[in-house]
């Protein structure tokens, strides 16, 4: 299994474009949090994913959750990132990694 079949797998669920993936060395500067192993940038299908993520997979189908939601939206409104649409993500991920690992053990 590779990033590309999980990204595929997900596209294929939630019918969305597949987006890019980008792995980064080092933290983005303009990024406060510690310990941040994604980002998703409003509005662009791109999926940044650091090289020294602890769970690759769960943190692409986290970053995932946020470009599906943004897909969603109107073409100008960004969904903000509070800690309640955190939750909500990082549970959709858990669900999509453990029904995509059932699928191809």
């Amino acid at each position: 299994m590779t990033d590309q079949d999980l990204l595929t797998y997900l596209c294929r669920k939630y019918e969305v474009p597949i987006p890019i993936i980008r792995y980064y060395e080092d933290q983005p500067h303009w990024i406060p949090e510690d310990g941040v192993e994604g980002y998703h940038v409003p509005k662009l299908p791109i999926l940044h994913i650091s090289k020294h993520a602890e769970n690759p997979e769960l943190v692409l189908c986290h970053e995932f959750q946020h470009y599906f939601l943004d897909t969603l939206g109107s073409k100008n409104s960004v969904m903000e990132k509070t800690a309640a649409v955190e939750d909500f993500v990082q549970g959709e991920a858990e669900l999509d990694l453990a029904e995509f690992r059932a699928a191809n053990c």
